[in-house]
């Protein structure tokens, strides 16, 4: 693919993007919209798998409210800036390939399965009834304030 045609798909996928900001943004999550996703394992058990409150987490960001995403899915918003960085590293090197500079450090397999375990780990933690733990369950969406 050539220079500009990856600026051109580069572009589309980020109005993509901005367009599902905006209708995520706008949407009602209390009315059940049907292109929002729910969590199976949650509808199937009532256990929090660790990307439940996800879509709630987004929507309070995309509202500037932080504290609200805290609440929804922690895990999620730490992970959030780190995500961000990976994917514009990412981009940048498929926009020019070779030109940016590497990591100042190596990337090993024992760390995929640190971030595996702390993911596992907080999906279990956040099912135990009780507190702290239950602070890291999302809040109902019926609990959510107006």
């Amino acid at each position: 693919m050539t220079l500009r045609g990856k600026w051109i798909a580069s572009l589309v996928s980020a109005l993509v993007l901005i367009s599902l900001a905006f209708y995520l943004r706008g949407a009602d999550l209390r009315s059940g919209t049907r292109w929002l996703p729910s969590c199976s394992l949650n509808s199937l058990t009532g256990l929090h798998c660790p990307g439940c409150g996800n879509t709630r987490a987004a929507h309070a960001i995309l509202h500037g409210d932080i504290a609200g995403a805290v609440q929804q899915n922690v895990l999620f918003v730490i992970a959030i800036p780190f995500l961000g960085l990976g994917a514009f590293r990412l981009w940048m090197d498929w926009i020019y390939p070779g030109k940016w500079k590497p990591l100042p450090f190596r990337w090993k397999w024992g760390y995929s399965l640190v971030l595996i375990g702390i993911v596992v780990a907080f999906g279990v933690v956040r099912n135990v009834r009780q507190t702290p733990f239950s602070w890291l369950a999302p809040v109902p969406l019926s609990d959510l304030p107006e």
